[in-house]
């Protein structure tokens, strides 16, 4: 028998919580993976980004974001955890009455230190690479985490919601689907809508602070720069997956709404009938 998508969402719920408490290590570990897996989908696009930005291509934005959805791919399929992801699954588990709110931060605390430290890690090994000790091949990169980390609160905020509304729609939308194929291709068209359109996604933020703290950069950026900016674009993550994609769908599946189209198809029943009857023989 086929799994709702809201089952397939409890159970991975389930399953993280019994990651965290078999072994925190081993969980720290999962989410480590997923700052190193983001790591890999910004090292991609910014390498590939910063050619057309040299040569001042209105493709730029096309190019660093249409590959940067193999993170998602990976992080999915590689078994590894990402916060970002988790505050839509562990609400919807929550408010189905499957977790409760202290699983939820538990889960949400771990995985955030297991993707800062995979994220910390991953700039390092980047900054011992050389790919990115000259300033000729991180001018793109400077100036997106330039402006990131100046740009004013509220703004990131918002900026973080629609960012994270993508990207757990980016796992919501797929557990309707059959077939890796169609799977991979949703989640790799809504990360690209995330990126293309200037959101912010703390996980990516944490690795490309980290590449550019670690590597030769200017003044502006700075680690106060990078505190002012995950601040506001993890409480705008947690808004986006939390309250517009895990509670809201939870809502919408709710009896009292499922109800509704029932009742409107019962008005529209008994208004043809009336109609009928009102009608000249």
């Amino acid at each position: 028998m086929n799994e709702s998508p809201f089952e397939r969402i409890i159970k991975m719920a389930l399953t993280k919580k019994q990651y965290l408490q078999s072994s925190l290590f081993q969980y720290i570990i999962r989410a480590a993976l997923s700052g190193v897996y983001v790591g890999f989908g910004v090292m991609l696009s910014f390498r590939l980004g910063e050619m057309f930005f040299d040569a001042k291509s209105p493709a730029t934005a096309l190019v660093t974001g249409i590959f940067f959805g193999m993170a998602l791919v990976l992080i999915i399929y590689g078994g590894a955890e990402l916060f970002t992801g988790n505050t839509m699954t562990f609400t919807m588990s929550t408010l189905k009455g499957a977790t409760t709110w202290k699983d939820t931060v538990e889960n949400w605390l771990a995985c955030y230190m297991g993707n800062l430290m995979g994220a910390v890690f991953f700039g390092f090994i980047i900054m011992a690479t050389g790919l990115f000790h000259s300033p000729d091949n991180t001018q793109l990169l400077m100036g997106l985490v330039d402006g990131k980390m100046n740009a004013p609160f509220m703004q990131l905020f918002f900026r973080a919601i629609l960012c994270n509304w993508l990207v757990c729609l980016a796992v919501w939308i797929p557990l309707h689907l059959k077939g890796d194929g169609p799977k991979i291709g949703v989640m790799m068209l809504f990360v690209f809508a995330f990126v293309a359109s200037g959101y912010e996604h703390s996980v990516a933020n944490m690795v490309l602070f980290s590449i550019s703290l670690a590597v030769p950069h200017p003044e502006t950026i700075s680690l106060g720069g990078a505190l002012h900016n995950l601040l506001p674009v993890t409480l705008g993550n947690i808004a986006g997956g939390g309250v517009f994609v895990g509670a809201l769908y939870v809502y919408l599946s709710s009896k009292r709404t499922a109800r509704a189209p029932q009742q409107d198809l019962h008005l529209v029943e008994r208004g043809l009938a009336n109609l009928k009857a009102n009608q000249p023989n």
